[in-house]
């Protein structure tokens, strides 16, 4: 299975939904630190599921040792009627000899079942780098592609809205002006979207201010810095609109 998604838009949260949510037949392995060549990729693996990697005593890492520790752990899970998933967070860094080891994972199979779920998660440069040519035999063995779409306006409401009332913000609006400026800065990135409204409750809050209002926010985004984000040049100039908005909690 592969995820993909822009820098921000949630790809780390979602991995830990999902494991957090895993029924117990599942057993996880998390690796955050993709940049490893296959001689580290194993070890890895095991070292995630409590065991310790098979090191030949005067060859050290022996990859056939690894992986028949490996395939004897999943042997096990099989006999308790569980199933292992490796998941890979920010995969576009994953050496290319390291995603033809996982294609070499995926053969671990019993006569009826698959024996392991690889997911790979990361910026869109991963489908680019599954396009290539020596990745062929790799993609024909994935099974689910999606990739995570920033959010739209209304979504951005909902999510500021959810947001807010988990931290107990009942009396808060948002203007109009204000949630428009916040979509063309963030374009629909929960990232930013956090980074910008943040700031605007601290001003609002030095304010005295119930209401993000349009000159608030704009002040948030003019105190970050945004040297990467030449949001405004490239957006249409915006229409204020001196109606507060008030969908749920805003």
């Amino acid at each position: 299975m592969i995820l993909t998604g822009e820098v921000g838009t949630g790809k780390t949260l979602l991995l830990r939904r999902l494991l957090a949510g895993l029924p117990q037949r599942y057993e996880t392995a998390l690796i955050l630190s993709p940049n490893l060549t296959p001689q580290e990729l194993l070890p890895a693996i095991l070292h995630d599921l409590g065991l310790t990697p098979a090191i030949e005593p005067n060859t050290g890492i022996g990859m056939d040792r690894l992986l028949r520790q490996l395939n004897d752990h999943l042997a096990e899970l099989a006999d308790q009627g569980r199933r292992l998933v490796v998941v890979i967070d920010e995969a576009q860094n994953l050496p290319l000899e390291s995603m033809e080891q996982l294609r070499l994972l995926s053969n671990f199979e019993s006569d009826t079942n698959k024996l392991i779920q690889i997911i790979l998660v990361g910026q869109p440069e991963l489908r680019e780098r599954l396009n290539r040519n020596e990745l062929r035999q790799l993609r024909q063995r994935i099974a689910v592609v999606e990739q995570l779409q920033p959010l739209a306006t209304e979504e951005i409401i909902l999510y500021v809205d959810t947001r807010l009332s988990w931290a107990g913000g009942t009396r808060l609006e948002i203007s109009r002006p204000a949630l428009t400026l916040l979509q063309r800065y963030s374009q629909g990135i929960p990232r930013l979207i956090n980074k910008a409204f943040s700031r605007a409750l601290l001003i609002a809050y030095s304010q005295q201010s119930l209401t993000i209002t349009h000159a608030i926010l704009q002040e948030s985004i003019a105190s970050l810095d945004e040297a990467d984000f030449p949001w405004e040049n490239k957006l249409p100039t915006l229409i204020p609109d001196p109606q507060p908005l008030t969908s749920g909690l805003l």
